[in-house]
């Protein structure tokens, strides 16, 4: 995962949560620009406590671990599998 697929994973959770950007940006206390570019994956310095302060405010980890070559790791799939899960049990047709 790079920098890019980072934030755009954040800009998923923040929407599953039903939080806008400003929102977020306010209660991580990270500036609407920063959050804004952090989620589009522009070209940027992100600082690493930023992040993690985004991703706390989000209920997210940061992991570490060795580069899968493309592959879906475990908790990938697992995590692919719930959302298929909440999809279906609120009638919507799963994202795949």
């Amino acid at each position: 995962m790079d920098i890019f697929d980072l934030g755009e994973e954040v800009a998923r959770f923040r929407k599953r949560k039903r939080l806008s950007q400003r929102q977020l940006a306010a209660q991580a206390d990270v500036s609407l620009t920063w959050l804004s570019k952090f989620e589009r994956g522009d070209s940027f310095e992100p600082s690493i406590h930023r992040v993690m302060r985004v991703l706390h405010k989000l209920d997210l980890d940061l992991h570490l671990g060795t580069y899968n070559h493309g592959r879906p790791t475990l908790d990938e799939l697992s995590r692919k599998n719930e959302e298929i899960k909440e999809d279906m049990q609120a009638g919507r047709e799963p994202r795949w």
